[in-house]
């Protein structure tokens, strides 16, 4: 099973005149750690620190083009369990996955609307929000051709871009700002990690998640167990909702872009 991947570096804000191989080869080799990094989290459902360690598959450079500078990847999938959890999320689900992932820190929170892709994030990858913090280095990696050059990034399946990387999802990844103020909000839980006590709220069926942690590192009892029974209420269809006491982390643009977790009540 393989999929082919294409990363381009074309005009942004300044027009394109060549990849510096300095900027090129550190974007690059982030892009690699981010598919290695990601792509094991998926199929072995652990996180790894180190790329080396990553297993399952073999990811690979192919030729690259001329023109604005396009690099192809091959991602191939040469472990039989690899192969059979790829194979029951689909190639569409597994792409979900990945963009979900890459695309979460730097502003682009796509939705999973696959079934296979929806219940494997909620039941399977625990550690999806350890993931994500994972990936800060290797997206600050990405984006030096962007911060370098001024140029755009854009990751493509085949020819099908899937995300992008420019000035704006850089300075959403890099800037941030923690408000002074405590909302009350009423909120669900779509992700929930009970031994870490991190996870992801919505607002709505149709809304953008956005991850929350506790303030001080850890969660009561009382408020795991809320967060757990809205988690399953959702689970089986039910809009229930919990009353929590956050902090907003802000982008530079004002998008929120974490929950600091101060307090948790049952509606």
């Amino acid at each position: 099973m393989i999929f082919t991947l294409n990363v381009r570096y074309h005009s942004g804000s300044a027009n394109f005149n060549g990849l510096d191989a300095y900027y090129g080869a550190d974007s690059l080799g982030g892009f690699a750690e981010a598919l290695c990094i990601t792509t094991h989290a998926i199929v072995n459902k652990e996180v790894k620190t180190q790329t080396p360690a990553t297993s399952g598959f073999d990811l690979k450079f192919k030729e690259a083009h001329r023109g604005s500078y396009i690099q192809k990847f091959t991602l191939e999938f040469t472990d039989a369990e690899a192969i059979r959890v790829v194979s029951h999320l689909s190639a569409a689900g597994f792409i979900e996955l990945l963009k979900f992932h890459l695309g979460s820190p730097i502003g682009q929170n796509a939705q999973i609307v696959n079934r296979a892709a929806r219940r494997w994030l909620r039941d399977d990858m625990d550690d999806s929000e350890e993931l994500l913090g994972r990936l800060d280095r290797p997206l600050r990696r990405i984006h030096h051709p962007v911060t370098g050059q001024g140029y755009q990034v854009t990751l493509l399946k085949n020819q099908t871009p899937i995300l992008s990387f420019n000035e704006v999802t850089n300075d959403y990844l890099t800037g941030s700002e923690v408000s002074n103020r405590e909302e009350q909000l009423e909120l669900s839980v779509s992700r929930f990690n009970i031994r870490t006590g991190t996870g992801r709220f919505v607002e709505g069926d149709d809304t953008e998640s956005t991850s929350f942690s506790p303030v001080h590192g850890n969660l009561s009892q009382r408020s795991k167990i809320i967060l757990a029974e809205n988690l399953t209420a959702g689970a089986r269809g039910n809009d229930a909702t919990v009353r929590v006491g956050v902090r907003r982390v802000l982008a530079r643009d004002g998008r929120t872009k974490h929950f600091i977790l101060q307090s948790v009540n049952e509606v």
